[in-house]
């Protein structure tokens, strides 16, 4: 299947820092076009982008066969092509009384030769970004659309909105997304530090700090996606800076109560917990290795989701634990933890006690996971 651009006027206006032109086939290339024909008059400034992995090249019109078309000016998405690129026979966008991007076996220099027809709902971005206030328009569209189902609780209210605003601003400075994870993976160890060796006070500021890696987290993944710089290092970069945080935080949080007189208990509980959570975290990534993935999203942990065959399990349990997984997300967790450390060191050590148990629920999970599969 062929990709096709066409820039006759506005493919060079930049919407979130890239061109409407090479978003269009960036967008084209994820959906999982062979080949891409850019239809236009001048040499696109684009064209030898290294994002690029297919092949590109000036055209004037696309053969018969079989085309993915994107409009002049259109600002689209990998998810809303390829909605078109799995229809059968033809398949239109419309903007108005435009066709904004099809999909036809016919052969055509212009998305007008197509002519109008039956419009497939693109479950994406698809939008004109000609003049200013459309570029706006499909700007706000394309940050909306980096939200994720599976956030949860604390994530939606919170944390997504202030990425997402952040990301916006990222998206415009050159900033790669592992140079961003490399720095909140700093400010992230830098919590640990914090709340080991400064007291009641550092363990407020460590906790504060440990919120905040929360938050800027989802920024790399965002930058990414709106740029299309995703890579294996950068999976495995937030996936490990995510898990260093945590057993980061924890320790220096057990040592920190350890240090304010704390009870033998709940300081050990905390140790315990970061070592079995490094257990369970050397197990996932064995799986993800196996798999030639670094996003622990991949592992099949449970907890009501669908299972490898696509089937979703129905019990009791599944949905009870369905319910409550909100709870074990490491947003959740995160929020609940600064708040406990703001009330005072007592509540921070109950947040440490149940992350303990936490960490122990999860290696329970994960276990029972690894047996499944072995079965």
């Amino acid at each position: 299947m062929n990709g096709v651009v066409i820039c006759s006027n506005f493919g060079e206006r930049e919407v979130l820092g890239i061109p409407v032109g090479l978003r269009a086939a960036l967008s084209l290339q994820s959906a999982g076009v062979e080949h891409i024909l850019v239809i236009s008059d001048t040499q696109p400034s684009w064209l030898d982008d290294k994002r690029l992995k297919v092949s590109v090249e000036r055209a004037r019109a696309w053969a018969a066969g079989g085309a993915l078309i994107v409009g002049d000016g259109v600002v689209c998405d990998p998810k809303a092509l390829r909605t078109l690129l799995s229809a059968d026979g033809e398949a239109r966008v419309h903007e108005g009384l435009d066709v904004v991007a099809a999909r036809t076996d016919r052969p055509g220099s212009t998305l007008e030769s197509i002519g109008r027809g039956s419009e497939r709902a693109p479950h994406g971005v698809v939008l004109y970004a000609r003049t200013s206030a459309e570029a706006a328009r499909a700007e706000n569209a394309l940050i909306t659309s980096l939200r994720k189902p599976q956030d949860g609780w604390v994530s939606r209210a919170i944390n997504r909105r202030i990425s997402l605003a952040l990301t916006r601003r990222l998206v415009r400075t050159g900033l790669e997304p592992n140079q961003v994870s490399a720095a909140i993976l700093v400010l992230g160890v830098s919590s640990g530090l914090v709340a080991a060796l400064f007291g009641p006070a550092g363990l407020a500021v460590g906790a504060v700090l440990f919120q905040a890696q929360s938050v800027l987290d989802g920024c790399d993944g965002e930058l990414s996606r709106l740029t299309f710089r995703g890579s294996r290092a950068g999976e495995w970069l937030d996936t490990v800076g995510d898990d260093l945080t945590n057993y980061s935080f924890f320790t220096g949080a057990a040592l920190g109560l350890r240090a304010l007189g704390a009870p033998t208990i709940v300081w050990a509980a905390g140790l315990v917990g970061v070592l079995i959570g490094v257990i369970a975290s050397a197990i996932e990534y064995r799986y993800l290795v196996s798999i030639g993935s670094g996003d622990l999203l991949k592992y099949p942990l449970g907890f009501g989701e669908h299972d490898a065959s696509g089937a979703r399990e129905d019990s009791l349990a599944s949905r009870v634990l369905g319910a409550f997984r909100p709870m074990f997300k490491r947003d959740f967790f995160a929020f609940a933890t600064m708040i406990a450390a703001l009330v005072g060191p007592s509540a921070l050590a109950f947040a440490l006690v149940s992350f303990a148990i936490g960490a122990a629920a999860t290696l329970s999970a994960v276990i029972a996971s690894e047996l499944r599969r072995r079965r």
